[in-house]
């Protein structure tokens, strides 16, 4: 990988095509401008948390604070973030969706994350239920008229409903069962717009698996 030098005090995302592959960094900031967030496609993690022993699933609650207005105040996906490039010893590296989910559930809501490379070892890790345990299970282009991301799916299977708001990005957070989170989308507003895609994607993922 080349050597990559930039600016220690700016954050920079990872600007991509909207196939996935990586042109370079762009500031946070820049790439958050509205008129240039709908069209510059950039990485971004997502996923859903599941507690197995009870079958319910982690939402969060967005701080009204957050930066990114298109989630402030909103209930949404258990853990997501975009992809950022982070400094090692001289060097900016572009960090992947294993790497970057691990990196948000530490700092969003205290959970150590062992991230897993193939579904059966993630499974059955996750079936013993004695740690935190996540998984990329999907990646896709996701496109609207406000937002355009390249999209590392996660499934964050967790042993315990112990959270800890570690940062300021969230405010509170709740555990569902799937008739709940379902209720909740169809009678509730204030909500992420993703929330609904990646319940369903959690949801088919569990049926496949679990």
């Amino acid at each position: 990988m080349a050597h990559i030098k930039l600016r220690d005090d700016i954050e920079y995302s990872i600007h991509s095509d909207n196939k996935g592959n990586i042109i370079g960094p762009i500031s946070k900031i820049h790439a958050h401008t509205e008129g240039v967030r709908a069209n510059l496609t950039h990485y971004s993690t997502w996923s859903m948390i599941y507690h197995l022993p009870s079958g319910k699933y982690g939402i969060q609650l967005k701080s009204s604070a957050n930066l990114d207005k298109l989630t402030a105040g909103k209930w949404d996906i258990g853990v997501a973030g975009h992809n950022i490039y982070q400094k090692q010893n001289d060097n900016y590296i572009p960090l992947d969706f294993s790497e970057n989910l691990k990196k948000e559930a530490q700092e969003e809501i205290g959970i150590n994350l062992k991230m897993f490379e193939d579904v059966s070892s993630f499974v059955e890790s996750a079936k013993e239920a004695k740690e935190a345990v996540g998984f990329i299970f999907d990646k896709f282009h996701y496109k609207t008229e406000k937002d355009n991301e390249w999209v590392g799916l996660g499934f964050v299977a967790v042993p315990t409903q112990n959270v800890i708001f570690v940062d300021d990005e969230v405010a509170d957070f709740k555990w569902l069962t799937p008739d709940e989170l379902q209720n909740f989308i169809d009678t509730e507003t204030n909500y992420c717009s993703t929330l609904p895609l990646v319940f369903k994607k959690a949801e088919k993922f569990i049926s496949q698996f679990f």
